[in-house]
């Protein structure tokens, strides 16, 4: 799974600071904005993929594309605010839904 981290420019920091107390309220949903931002662009560039330029007629499910959502942003034990935009596991035939978006990433053979 890929995992990004974002430092934040110490400026932005001093500016959130003086939110004093509301600091713990917004913080979490400026995340989850930017991860919606995230899940929309991921949503539409798994649209564009599934079931174009294979050998074959498309098998798609939707299944994949169901499973694509957005975790609320939660404290770790470090203190730092996380937020996931992926896949749910397993699919309902066994499979995992990272290995297909794998497949539909880089291919596989037949493809």
């Amino acid at each position: 799974m890929a995992k990004v981290q974002m430092k934040m420019p110490d400026d932005f920091l001093m500016k959130v600071s003086r939110l004093a107390d509301k600091t713990d309220e917004i913080l979490p949903k400026v995340l989850e904005a930017g991860a919606e931002v995230v899940e929309d662009k991921v949503r539409s560039n798994l649209q564009a993929v599934i079931g174009s330029g294979t050998k074959y007629e498309s098998r798609s499910t939707g299944e994949l594309l169901r499973s694509l959502g957005t975790s609320p942003a939660l404290q770790d034990k470090n203190g730092d605010l996380n937020v996931k935009v992926g896949f749910s596991e397993p699919r309902s035939d066994g499979d995992s839904n990272a290995k297909i978006a794998t497949i539909l990433e880089y291919g596989k053979s037949g493809q």
